[in-house]
């Protein structure tokens, strides 16, 4: 089975690690504090992570802008990318979806459910 890749890109410390753990299980997790760090470690890997859990309210550039980036560049635009956030109104959902996201998962979230549905993303 191919080991796929994830890139946690969160403000939160606590959700990083609850992330990083529960998926580190099943998959080779990259986290980053924020979507600088994350540009960062995109330029930088051979490998590209297979998806990409984006938070919405972070410091800097937020994770809709993040989103946006991502999708625009060409090395990039095969990354599927799941928006995890607290903003919970159908215009922001739908706003996630729009610029690319292929999940939308609001906070809090059940750690089974989350795994269970980045398991299926990759499959």
């Amino acid at each position: 089975m191919k080991q796929h890749t994830i890139l946690i890109v969160d403000d939160s410390a606590n959700i990083r690690r609850l992330l990083a753990h529960n998926l580190g299980k099943k998959f080779s997790v990259l986290t980053a504090a924020d979507a600088a760090e994350a540009l960062n470690i995109l330029g930088m890997e051979e490998k590209l992570p297979d998806l990409l859990v984006i938070d919405i309210a972070m410091p800097g550039m937020d994770g809709f802008s993040l989103t946006s980036m991502i999708k625009d560049h060409p090395r990039y635009q095969s990354i599927q990318l799941v928006m995890l956030t607290a903003k919970d109104s159908s215009e922001d959902r739908e706003k996630g979806l729009q610029l690319g996201a292929v999940d939308y998962i609001t906070k809090p979230f059940n750690l089974e459910e989350f795994a269970d549905r980045i398991e299926l993303l990759l499959q």
